[in-house]
């Protein structure tokens, strides 16, 4: 039975190959092989549905090009696929758009933390499907790097200051961290007193400061001068 083992470093199908032995033939994808197309609204490659995200993807460069290829033809050679991208976010994006390209119904996931080879035989010894939850993420923040990217430089364009881009969205994402950091560092806390208040004549005031709200009379039970009464911060 011949096994065909993916995964994202060429500089790992050495020391792979030589835990793995004869039946097995090992591929590198070299990190991402596809990306959004520049088609479309915006020339963002995707469409935006009222619940749903219409992508369409496209090799990369040449290189991803020819990869690909080399990637299908040793598919169509291997008895049994499995992916061994990277185990992160990044990995799990890649280690599906290899099962897209390859057309892999049910792609066999193998996660391992160090090229080892208890680590690695053990990891083949139970593949796992792809976290779906993790692909989505990745593919939503590639949609949001062509968002800000695309939709956001033309606005520095107009500054004349030599900038091209605003950057991919963890710049905007960093700004929006930044700022809230220097509102908490900026905050002085105060002490305030909120209470609830009811009265004879049959209503309840709640008293902030000034503001002040009617709420409808308590019950017999709970009648009082002062309900209930709080410190806040």
């Amino acid at each position: 039975m011949r096994n065909l083992l993916i995964v994202e470093s060429a500089g790992k199908i050495k020391k792979l190959k030589s835990i793995l032995g004869s039946d097995w033939d090992v591929k590198a994808s070299i990190g991402h092989i596809r990306q959004l197309a520049n088609d479309g609204d915006g020339s963002l490659g995707f469409e935006l549905g009222s619940d749903t995200i219409d992508c369409r993807y496209i090799p990369r460069d040449d290189r991803a090009k020819q990869t690909i290829a080399g990637l299908i033809a040793a598919a169509k050679q291997a008895d049994r696929v499995f992916i061994a991208s990277d185990p992160d976010r990044e990995g799990e994006v890649i280690g599906w758009h290899i099962a897209q390209v390859l057309k892999i119904k049910q792609p066999q996931r193998v996660v391992y933390q160090e090229i080892t080879e208890s680590a690695v035989k053990k990891a083949i010894a139970s593949p796992r499907s792809l976290d779906m939850a993790l692909v989505a993420a990745g593919r939503c923040r590639d949609c949001l790097d062509k968002l800000v990217g695309y939709k956001g430089s033309p606005l520095i364009w107009r500054l004349n200051n030599g900038a091209k881009s605003v950057g991919r969205v963890q710049s905007a994402t960093l700004h929006l961290v930044c700022q809230r950091e220097r509102e908490i560092q900026a905050f002085i806390p105060q002490d305030y007193w909120s209470v609830f208040v009811d009265y004879a004549e049959g209503f309840r005031a709640f008293y902030n400061g000034t503001a002040q709200a009617v709420l409808p009379a308590p019950d017999e039970e709970t009648s009082g001068n002062v309900l209930d009464l709080w410190r806040g911060g």
